[in-house]
């Protein structure tokens, strides 16, 4: 993450007592921050200070027990506060919050592996606060819960909460009769996404019918690396955390422990005589990427993104240039009312409406956030989540598209990298 030059400072004033959902406010706004791939916090307690009621607030001996004041100092680029602000502005209900702008003169980051420590457990790195559903929820409130979350599966527990299933993307579209993947009814219209949910709802199914019953789960006491290993192994993107007897205690993703890595740990000095040898991403990018020229009409576009399972396809000029990015979410958002349009993305029998006026052009995205085949891969995870991007087209010194690399590869990176330790 590069944010050197202009930046913002975010300044919330707020009391040690002050709550959020039953946390200490500072502790849940740096929650917050972390999960969505902030530069950085401080939190700093002061020793006196007084805010609108006017009433002073002191550390002295006699008083250790009453509000003292916290700063929450947060400095990070432009765009990820002006994204993130809203919600942090609505966590402080008690409070004072500025921001300026700032001039940033370094950012950097200690030296860090691309692999993880061995004694790293999943319980260090689990959410506890998960989001679960019972076996006889109606599939209209499973799809409801999940509508705009950044997740996509949900477990389903008993009452005494024990896993007994888990309900995922595909679960919803292969047997709870879903039209559309979440990603895609998120951006659909109000209209489209209410008819979705009346037909869900008239179709009386729950939870327990649509569910994945034989769920792949993990203790907190394995290694994140026998974690990354399973996943990757069975290509899955969360496994529940449980103990001995099956209760849910938490629930590991492929974010999570992309995380654990773009976070850094110190770089362990190779034994004398030894080098250890980089991992950069052309050691783990695909060279075969879905493309399109700018000129590529609608139909085109679409059977591009469907090609892989990226559901993606890259907008390139006349020398390969990487000009912009295209996303079946994207594809929904600007023309999901148009006949066929949502059937092709979800690869069912059904003609493309032949748009003449629509192009690659017209739909694409051109803010696109891409990477270098030199560059060490823990460092294109702190771009891929601090950017909050899926994947990272890899272009050459002059912009040129020579690969694609995606969660998913930079996860089974790492555990083949762990793999090959020793």
């Amino acid at each position: 993450m590069n944010i050197v030059g202009m930046g913002r400072r975010v300044r919330i004033y707020t009391g040690e007592t002050s709550q959020w959902e039953r946390k200490p406010l500072f502790l849940a706004v740096l929650e917050v921050l972390r999960r969505e791939g902030a530069a950085g916090a401080t939190v700093m307690r002061g020793v006196a200070g007084f805010g609108a009621n006017s009433r002073i607030h002191t550390a002295t001996i006699l008083r250790l027990s009453e509000d003292l004041p916290m700063v929450i100092d947060w400095v990070d680029a432009p765009e990820r506060v002006d994204r993130l602000l809203p919600q942090i502005c609505a966590m402080v209900v008690d409070g004072l919050v500025t921001v300026e702008d700032v001039q940033i003169a370094t950012y950097s980051h200690r030296p860090v592996r691309a692999d993880v420590p061995e004694h790293l457990r999943v319980a260090d790195v689990m959410r506890r606060d998960v989001a679960t559903v019972r076996p006889e929820t109606p599939i209209k409130a499973l799809v409801e819960l999940l509508l705009g979350r950044d997740y996509r599966g949900v477990p389903v527990v008993d009452a005494a909460e024990r896993v007994v299933g888990i309900v995922t993307n595909g679960d919803l579209v292969e047997r709870g009769g879903l039209a559309m993947r979440l990603e895609l009814l998120a951006t659909a219209s109000q209209e489209a996404i209410q008819r979705e949910l009346a037909a869900l709802a008239a179709s009386d199914r729950t939870a327990a019918e649509v569910m994945t019953r034989d769920v792949v789960t993990v203790l907190p006491d394995q290694s994140v690396l026998a974690a990354a290993r399973l996943m990757t192994q069975r290509r899955l993107k969360r496994l529940p955390v449980v103990d001995a007897m099956g209760h849910l205690l938490g629930i590991v993703s492929r974010v999570d422990l992309l995380r654990t890595v773009a976070e850094g740990y110190p770089a362990p000095e190779p034994p004398p005589g030894q080098t250890r040898a980089a991992r950069i991403v052309a050691d783990v990018m695909r060279t075969q990427v879905p493309t399109v020229s700018l000129q590529a009409p609608l139909s085109e576009v679409i059977d591009a993104i469907v090609s892989t399972r990226l559901n993606r396809a890259v907008v390139v000029d006349a020398q390969r240039r990487v000009v912009g990015l295209i996303t079946d979410a994207e594809l929904v958002r600007r023309l999901g009312e148009q006949a066929g349009i949502v059937t092709s993305l979800m690869r069912r029998a059904a003609a493309v409406p032949i748009t003449n006026k629509v192009t690659a052009a017209d739909l694409m995205i051109t803010e696109v956030v891409m990477t270098r085949p030199d560059v060490a891969i823990e460092v294109a995870i702190r771009e891929m989540l601090a950017q909050r991007r899926k994947l990272l087209p890899v272009v050459d010194a002059q912009g040129r598209l020579i690969g694609i690399v995606d969660r998913f590869d930079l996860l089974q990176a790492i555990a083949a990298s762990s793999d090959s330790r020793g």
